[in-house]
């Protein structure tokens, strides 16, 4: 169910998003197993939705949501996504990819690709755009 909603959503699926992170709101309520840890920035939940390991991001202070973030791995990273960073990052490998959707129910897709020495964190948006988001050490 959500490789489908990730490709959904890659193709601009703004009711897709909703639907997600109604979804992933429920099934942190409804976990059992959230394991939480803290940082300055952000208190982090790690459960599983669907076969995918999410972590949801909570304000320290208020407890108000930040987003939650989907691991993605081979298949569930959606093709239109992989070719839009290899278009732009032809001879760059990708190492690792998620899903984040924000409280606002905006999702986007992060890639960290490497070349060399070299790591970046691309961003991706439903429209196909790839950016740096941060270069990595």
């Amino acid at each position: 169910m959500l490789v489908a909603f990730s490709i959904f959503t890659f193709a601009g699926g703004k009711d897709a998003d909703k639907k997600l992170l109604s979804d992933l709101q429920a099934a942190m309520k409804a976990s059992t197993a959230v394991t939480w840890t803290a940082t300055d920035n952000y208190s982090r939940g790690t459960f599983s939705f669907n076969n995918q390991t999410v972590s949801a991001y909570l304000d320290p202070e208020t407890n108000a949501l930040i987003g939650f973030s989907i691991h993605l791995t081979g298949a569930s990273f959606p093709q239109e996504a992989v070719n839009a960073i290899q278009k732009k990052y032809a001879d760059w490998k990708i190492t690792d990819a998620i899903y984040f959707i924000d409280d606002n129910a905006n999702g986007n897709y992060f890639a960290q690709v490497e070349k060399g020495n070299n790591k970046l964190a691309l961003k991706v948006t439903a429209s196909g755009n790839v950016s740096i988001f941060k270069r990595m050490p």
